[in-house]
């Protein structure tokens, strides 16, 4: 007789950290379909093919699965940027890199489902609250290594180029907005070729 292999069951962690990658995967799926208003608890429960129960455990109310969307983009956004960055050689070329992978979240459908979050910022307090905070580390996180790859490069005019990250920010939520409306990527992609040369003279004044 041969002994069944008996598959060890999984940690209580493990059960609850599958529960919120699905979770947060459905919801950031039922974003980009419905928007915020239409990414209800029931619609999220539906998505996740699980109880609203066992979704509450995890996520007691809306907001928090907003907010848990939100920062898992995020830290895969942050990771992306370090990278892009330790593989620039000078200056120029790490804050080259840095826009360009800023732009290749453009059309990622995590970005339409964090732009409705943000969105909804407006009119949620309690959705306000619990994506904010991640939300400022996020900027602040970005907007360090900005300036420090400006220090590097002799750049010490930090009120200017803190109006030109404010114009990247805007840019970059622009064109989500088309690449959702309008998902024409060859467009998109000379304006982005535009825009970065423009940013580069603007930054590095040639």
């Amino acid at each position: 007789m041969t002994a069944t292999a008996v598959k060890p069951r999984r940690s209580q962690a493990d059960r609850s950290a599958a529960t919120r990658a699905k979770v947060i995967a459905a919801a950031s799926d039922v974003l980009r379909a419905q928007g915020y208003s239409g990414a209800t608890m029931h619609a999220i429960r539906d998505a996740a093919g699980m109880s609203l129960g066992a979704i509450q455990h995890q996520f007691p109310t809306k907001a928090k699965i907003m907010a848990a969307v939100a920062i898992e983009f995020s830290s895969y956004r942050i990771e992306v940027y370090a990278d892009a960055i330790r593989r620039g050689r000078t200056p120029r070329e790490s804050m080259e890199n840095l826009i360009d992978a800023n732009f290749e979240m453009v059309g990622r459908p995590e970005m339409a489902a964090l732009l409705e979050i943000h969105l909804a910022r407006r009119n949620d307090p309690d959705l306000d609250r619990e994506v904010g905070p991640s939300t400022r580390r996020f900027d602040r996180r970005v907007r360090l290594w900005a300036y420090k790859i400006l220090h590097a490069a002799g750049i010490q005019e930090a009120e200017v180029h803190r109006n030109l990250q404010l114009l990247n920010n805007a840019v970059t939520r622009g064109l989500t907005v088309e690449y959702i409306r309008n998902p024409n990527a060859p467009a998109i992609e000379r304006s982005i070729r535009i825009w970065k040369t423009h940013l580069l003279e603007l930054i590095f004044g040639d």
